[in-house]
């Protein structure tokens, strides 16, 4: 029993494959393997007998006055030769194992898989459960579970088991899919006479499970969860609180039990350690929410599939009761506490059951758990990843991680979003626009990286929080455009499954997110923790060598260029941005050169049709006649409302670029060293007419159209750029040509000058991106102001027509044109860019914050100043010292050349000393200084002096290194002082 025109299990899969449940086991999976490497890391390099905490990059960082509680941020003396030199000499000895971070992960993997062995083992137990043919002795009820398996199509009867001890009347499958078993509770034996309805009811609930193929990922996420509690997750918390507690000594000032290199990672304050703990909880209720979600839903499904076999619904209505379900007339703020213990819950309500099976569309809903779910796992993915390859400098593992968590979350999100637009669609429901979906898919990824370890751990909150807006608002806009991208398409294939489209469609979803992913991780972070650009520097770099009155002439646009500049150029620093951009119009654009082989809508008579499961009802008459109902299946708005808006806002940009050459001719001749501020002024009235252009092309497109307003405003916007580029460079030709037009030449020639070109190319990117952020900011507005407004009546035979086979040909070769100015422009970004972006990431980098640091941390710095180094020079100078002081007491006896080779080592000493790491503390910097300079004079005085046979220069080179050994002792007090402050005696 099936309704007629609903979507079939071709079109949308399989309920457990097509639900995106396995892409969301996929996704915990890996964060799963990820976190283990990374905490069971966190683990070594934080216990109490770590192989060196402080050792290699770490330890040098903290002696080169880098703070530990600003993970991934610059220090004073990162690019020092003399940092270098200590990473150099202390890391092979004392970097962090490798082998642990690479073995956990399979560790994790076999535990989970002994456990897949062991649970159904365990539940199975003879303690428990008996063959069914202990209690079936006359083959009865083996008899009524096969003829249930080959309703419910089983190749074979699964393994039957009796619990005797269950006195409920229900029932239960473990195993695996290939080997599954099904445990009948006494209790519905016991019932199986008086209400045999009941009892197929059930047994066709535990089929349904086997035929959906869920109960292998069911216990596989149950046993990872429970591998990686035990074999990760217990001791990363452990030696996390027990750092609790030793910090807590510290701040007390009580002498902590481990050496100071030990307490590194603790130094960041309470908020450290907070954050650490709060990743492992955060991980415990993403893992456990998801597991309930999917666990719900199989149970639905399950449902749904036993009622389309012949179950009694009523056995639904009885469980509704049961469980005390039903509407009631309580308010949403007094519903609030139920529907949060739902989330947890691995069982739907009852009631929620008993609507599922009178109308499951909500099953195809994007809902807000699993959106926000994905959401929250992206950053901390990332995050894992990327404090992974810091520690062991992978650096190709950062972007392998944007790329990763791209495919992953396009997998889920966008997997829910194809399939809720096509059962809308193919139910003639309403579609949804993804606004809201995308919108909670955007908070989960801001609370993930207030979680992760992207926006600093040493606050609770970013120096910018305001920043976290702009992924919620990415996910808003790929929540939209994918929901009305499967909408258009679904609308518009002329195939009978949508399987093609939606994986296609999830994997242009990768590509886009992993632009996304890859700005945000690079540039987004840094806009987080502050404005990353100093102004005052590029603007002093674009106005070097101009002179101060052309500056101040142009001062408007060279500020505005100071400021955003830097932020243009890093919009394309990711290789696949253009490419990103690009899909976002072309695949809706694509879309109008499709048409069916026979030319007719499917929801005109003769469309094919199909059956759905699990069966969708639907209260449309035309369905109950026996006609399904698919709303304007197949229709599109006329191309000319969509590319028309977009070739006259090019043409509008192309005025605007005339217009600004028109006076920009009159102002006065520019000089030799003004001309590079000439041209860059040019460049900007280009860029500005592009984007207004985009602009207006984008807001008549959204404007003219009834549906798909976004998709039609970035095909607008897109195309406006590209001609007003083409534009800008016909108007550019004609400087030097047209008199009124002469701005950068006085000559004729038939193209632009070569400065001119290569401005064309340096803003053509920054150019299609900004189109991009206008023309969401457009549509919604346009979208908002036709909600607000009275809805208009569509004039009769004005309804939108599917495209004709007349106007296909013409169509096909515009979009063919605009595809392959877009791969030119896109490609040659790609094989020859115009910007350094390797020349751009090293900019990027900010200058270390000038911050009071904590008692601990200053201690910590110094200790680590003193042991990979400082110490030893120390000791050197003393034994020097001590060897020169005794020749020079008893000079009847001393040589000479033993002497001088004394001498000779103190400047030696010297020297390294003045190449070594100033001291991380400003006042015993300043003593450390003194003595650097005190002993070089000291031991070339010295020389001389032994060299001219003058006592008076000899005593005058003692005294100078009596001086520098007084200056080291006030630098050890100064140390001390600091050491003590912080607990460290």
């Amino acid at each position: 029993m099936t309704a007629v025109g609903q979507p079939t299990a071709q079109h949308l899969g399989k309920p457990v494959l097509a639900s995106g449940t396995t892409l969301r086991f996929v996704v915990l999976a890996v964060l799963i393997l990820v976190s283990s490497a990374t905490m069971i890391m966190l683990v070594l390099g934080a216990g109490p007998t770590p192989p060196s905490t402080t050792g290699g990059s770490a330890g040098c960082e903290l002696a080169a006055g880098g703070d530990p509680s600003r993970i991934g941020e610059p220090f004073p003396q990162q690019n020092s030769s003399a940092y270098r030199a200590c990473v150099d000499r202390f890391s092979s000895t004392s970097r962090l194992p490798w082998w642990p971070s690479r073995v956990w992960p399979a560790l994790v993997v076999a535990v989970a898989a002994a456990l897949m062995w062991t649970i159904p083992a365990w539940k199975a137990r003879r303690s428990r459960v008996v063959p069914l043919e202990t209690v079936d002795v006359d083959g009865d009820i083996r008899k009524t579970m096969s003829e249930l398996a080959a309703v419910a199509g089983l190749d074979r009867l699964p393994r039957i088991v009796i619990d005797p001890a269950a006195a409920s009347g229900g029932a239960v499958v473990f195993g695996s899919n290939r080997r599954p078993t099904v445990c009948l509770h006494g209790g519905l034996l016991v019932g199986r006479s008086t209400d045999p309805e009941g009892f197929r009811a059930v047994v066709l609930h535990e089929y349904a499970h086997i035929r959906n193929g869920d109960v292998t990922l069911t216990y596989l996420t149950v046993a990872l969860w429970r591998a990686f509690l035990g074999a990760v997750l217990l001791p990363y918390v452990l030696v996390l609180l027990t750092l609790a507690g030793w910090a807590a000594l510290f701040a007390t000032g009580v002498r902590a039990p481990l050496e100071p290199e030990v307490m590194e990672i603790v130094d960041g304050s309470s908020i450290l350690l907070g954050r650490l703990l709060a990743t492992a909880a955060v991980l415990v209720v993403l893992v456990h929410l998801a597991r309930a979600d999917v666990l719900r839903s199989r149970e639905t499904y399950a449902d749904l599939a036993a009622v389309s076999w012949g179950a009694d619904p009523r056995k639904w209505s009885t469980l509704a009761l049961a469980t005390g379900g039903g509407a009631d007339g309580r308010g949403r703020l007094r519903r609030l506490p139920r529907t949060v213990l739902e989330l947890w819950s691995t069982h739907p309500r009852g009631d929620l059951r008993q609507v599922a099976l009178v109308d499951p569309a909500p099953l195809y809903v994007a809902r807000t758990l699993p959106m926000f779910l994905t959401g929250v796992l992206a950053p901390l993915i990332n995050s894992q990843l990327g404090l992974y390859a810091a520690s062991y400098d992978t650096t190709w593992l950062a972007d392998a991680s944007r790329v990763l968590t791209a495919v992953l979350v396009a997998g889920v999100a966008g997997t829910i979003l194809w399939r809720a637009s096509a059962h809308a669609v193919l139910t003639g429901q309403r579609v949804s626009s993804g606004l809201r979906a995308g919108l909670w898919l955007g908070i989960g990824m801001a609370a993930g990286e207030l979680t992760g370890y992207q926006v600093g751990l040493d606050s609770l909150l970013p120096a910018h929080p305001a920043a976290l807006l702009l992924p919620i608002c990415t996910g808003a806009l790929f929540g939209w455009w994918t929901a009305r991208c499967a909408e258009l398409w679904i609308r518009a294939w002329p195939g009978s499954t949508f399987r093609p489209m939606t994986l296609l469609g999830t994997g242009i979803g990768g590509v886009l997110l992993s632009s996304w992913f890859a700005w945000w991780q690079v540039y987004g972070g840094l806009f987080v923790r502050g404005w990353p650009y100093s102004v005052d520097e590029v603007r002093a770099g674009i106005t070097r060598g101009l002179p101060a009155a052309d500056v101040a002439q142009q001062d408007g646009i060279v500020t505005g260029l100071s400021t955003v500049w830097p932020s243009l150029v890093a919009l394309t620093q990711w290789p696949l941005t253009l490419t990103s951009v690009a899909l976002l119009w072309l695949v809706p654009l694509a879309a109008w050169a499709v048409r069916s082989a026979s030319g007719t809508s499917r929801n005109e008579p003769g469309a094919q049709q199909a059956m759905v499961w699990p069966p969708v009802a639907t209260t449309s008459s035309r369905a109950e006649e026996g006609e399904p109902q698919l709303r304007d299946r197949g229709v599109l708005p006329p191309l000319r409302r969509v590319l028309l808006p977009g070739f006259l806002g090019g043409v509008l940009a192309a005025c605007i670029v005339a217009g600004a050459m028109a006076y920009m001719h009159t102002w006065p001749p520019p000089t030799t060293a003004s001309r590079a501020l000439l041209i860059w002024t040019y460049l900007v009235w280009v860029l500005i007419a592009l984007v207004v252009g985009a602009g207006a092309a984008a807001t008549t497109a959204a404007a003219l159209v009834d549906r798909y307003r976004l998709l039609c405003a970035l095909i607008g916007a897109q195309t406006s750029v590209l001609v007003g580029f083409a534009g800008a460079i016909a108007v550019a030709s004609l400087d030097g040509c047209v008199p009124q037009l002469s701005v950068l030449r006085l000559s004729c020639h038939p193209y632009p000058i070569a400065s001119a070109w290569l401005g064309f190319r340096l803003i053509i990117g920054p150019t299609l991106v900004l189109a991009v952020l206008v023309t969401a900011v457009t549509a919604a507005a346009v979208s908002v102001i036709r909600r607000l407004r009275p809805a208009r009546q569509a004039a009769p035979g004005q309804r939108l027509r599917t495209p004709s086979r007349y106007g296909l040909l013409p169509r096909r070769l515009a979009m063919g044109v605009l595809g392959v100015v877009v791969v030119v422009i896109t490609v040659s970004d790609l094989v020859a860019p115009v910007v350094d972006q390797a020349a751009l990431a090293a900019e990027s980098r900010t200058e270390p914050r000038q911050t009071e640091l904590s008692p601990r941390t200053k201690a910590l710095q110094v200790y680590a100043w003193e042991k990979y180094g400082g110490l030893e020079l120390q000791k050197r100078f003393i034994t020097a010292g001590g060897e020169l002081g005794a020749l020079l007491q008893r000079p009847e006896m001393a040589d000479e050349s033993a002497v001088i080779k004394y001498c000779g080592e103190l400047q030696e000493i010297a020297r390294e000393a003045a190449d070594y790491l100033p001291v991380p503390d400003t006042q015993a910097q300043s003593y450390w200084r003194a003595f650097t300079t005190g002993t070089a004079q000291g031991g070339r005085n010295c020389e001389r002096a032994l060299e001219a046979s003058s006592g008076r220069m000899l005593a005058a080179a003692l005294n100078e290194l009596t001086e520098a050994t007084t200056a080291l002792s006030l630098m050890n007090e100064r140390n001390e002082s600091v050491k003590r402050a912080a607990g460290f005696s």
